[in-house]
């Protein structure tokens, strides 16, 4: 592990950040919330080799989903995509937002499957597009049920 324990250090050296020794030692998964980032990250092996999966989030920049391995190999895998494309057509507007939300709504499950189910507010709006009304007086989850069945894919 000490290959992917050096990969990972030198994705966030400006940052200081380093998946804890004591992860690293027992294969836990966990995550880091420091220096503006959270970093959730999970062990694992394929055909390829040992592992880690990371999901890095931080809001002055775009999300980072990488697998690294111990032979020395780097995947980038799938983020949530932060920017919706539009139109000034109605309808191909309205296919490209449910494009946006269904497709980052697949890369969210995916994540929650690997255990990576800390979100940012800004991962959940990338998600689901709309916050609840609260005008109507109730704690909104009414509304933002509403919301997520408007997109569902």
């Amino acid at each position: 592990m000490s290959r992917i324990a050096e990969m990972f250090r030198a994705d966030f050296e400006l940052w200081g950040l380093e998946i804890p020794r004591e992860a690293l030692a027992s294969r836990q998964p966990g995550f880091i919330q420091k220096a503006g980032w959270l970093i959730q990250y999970t062990f694992a092996s394929n055909y390829r080799g040992e592992y880690l999966d990371y999901y890095a989030s931080h809001r002055m920049t775009n999300d980072r989903h990488v697998r690294l391995y111990e032979s020395g190999r780097r995947q980038s895998l799938a983020v949530l995509q932060e920017l919706c494309p539009s139109s000034s057509d109605p309808s191909e507007a309205h296919r490209l937002k449910l494009a946006f939300f269904c497709r980052n709504r697949r890369v969210a499950r995916k994540l929650i499957a690997k255990g990576f189910d800390k979100f940012t507010v800004n991962m959940e709006l990338h998600c689901f597009p709309e916050a609840p009304d609260d005008s109507s007086g109730d704690d909104g989850g009414t509304a933002y049920s509403a919301a997520r069945d408007r997109y569902r894919c």
